[in-house]
């Protein structure tokens, strides 16, 4: 019997399902932490859900303001890897003048480099789509977006210490990226009449994202993004600054909990370059925040077919059910338990001792009929027995 058991457990590791979830859906669309992206991928059939939700205040002279954002989106899996991300921006606050309303829609589409085998480094291709469905745009306290349709395309890498099982793995991401807007001829103040802006803004992108497992199904992470402006329409808020560089850099830490198939994650946003004032009415404010507080709340609605990986004995294993063998205390009599089999070696040992085994039982069913063939050949020696 405990051949037996050994045996369906590996027959179930390498049918498993890799521990490659969804860690979050950014602002960009795609799967990754807050804005930094992951190049991981959902599962093929995956359809994740999350609305994400982001506040400040403030004042100044005049008196105090507000500013919120939330937004919702969607991930899917198209096929093993390929993913379809949409982000939209469904209330916006516009920090110090103007009415709330609607953003952005952010379409993500991400490709990851097929592996064969759990890797401890992947890359990702990324291009993004900024659709302004809504009436917001160009507004104070939140990354740049354009009121015309916008383009761009990102570099993604990560790291892993444990690739064999992501919810234990110390990761790095490390994001490159640009976007261009079609902008010249927006935000053009109405004494100047339909002049044009000139230029079009562009930006490059810049992120890097560091997690750290905590015990249970909690993750640390921190996240260093930002975006530096390689050109910029002059009407642009950026463009009026009196002090600062037109760029900007935050600081988000943060905690990532999970709670079977609903995570949580928050933290806080730190401006850590210059926040970029410009004169209103005689008040200096801040284009970009100080401090902004964060909470994403992730939902898996439909689960996915997730890949199966087999080169030599290194494989994932299932991430909702899996057995632990030959760990001290994760085993019982029969030398099958509840545990998690934690690294590659461990794995190969339970492949080297279920080869064992189906060759004993090979030779075992050899044996068996040599046995059944000679008492065949002595009945039909004897027939009168």
């Amino acid at each position: 019997m405990r051949r037996i058991a050994i045996c369906l457990i590996a027959l179930a590791i390498l049918s498993g399902y890799p521990l490659q979830t969804a860690h979050a859906i950014t602002y960009y669309g795609s799967n990754g932490l807050v804005r930094v992206s992951s190049a991981n991928n959902v599962f093929q059939g995956d359809l994740w859900g999350t609305f994400n939700f982001s506040y400040n205040q403030g004042g100044f002279s005049v008196g105090t303001y507000k500013n919120a954002r939330g937004a919702v989106n969607l991930l899917y899996g198209i096929r093993q890897y390929l993913e379809l991300g949409l982000s939209q921006v469904v209330y916006q606050d516009q920090a110090i003048f103007g009415n709330p309303g609607g953003g952005p829609l952010r379409v993500s589409l991400k490709g990851s480099l097929p592996r064969y085998a759990p890797s401890t480094a992947n890359i990702a291709a990324q291009l993004i789509g900024l659709i302004p469905v809504g009436s917001i745009s160009n507004v104070e306290h939140e990354s740049y977006y354009s009121d015309k349709p916008s383009v761009g395309g990102m570099i993604v890498v990560s790291f892993d210490s444990n690739p064999v099982d992501l919810r234990r793995s110390k990761r790095l991401h490390i994001n490159l990226g640009y976007m261009y807007h079609n902008d010249k001829s927006s935000f053009v103040p109405s004494l100047a009449g339909t002049s044009s802006g000139g230029k079009n803004t562009q930006q490059l992108l810049v992120g890097v994202a560091a997690q750290v497992p905590m015990r249970g199904a909690n993750t640390l992470f921190a996240e260093i993004s930002g975006e530096h402006y390689l050109s910029e329409n002059p009407n642009l808020l950026i463009s009026q600054t009196t002090t600062g560089a037109p760029a900007f850099f935050r600081l988000t830490p943060g905690v990532r909990s999970q709670f079977n198939k609903f995570y949580v994650q928050a933290g806080i946003d730190i401006t850590v370059s210059s926040n970029g004032t410009y004169g209103s009415d005689g008040d200096f404010v801040t284009i970009y925040p100080k401090w902004k507080f964060f909470a994403g709340f992730q939902y898996r609605i439909f689960e996915g077919i997730p890949p199966t990986y087999r080169r030599g004995r290194s494989m994932r294993i299932s991430g909702r059910s899996y057995y632990g063998y030959g760990r001290s205390g994760t085993t019982d009599s029969r030398g099958v338990g509840s545990g998690v089999i934690q690294n590659i070696g461990e794995r190969e040992e339970l492949l080297d001792q279920v080869e064992r085994d189906l060759q004993e039982i090979r030779e075992q069913r050899i044996r068996a009929q040599r046995e059944l063939e000679e008492l065949r050949r002595t009945l039909e020696e004897e027939p009168g027995r």
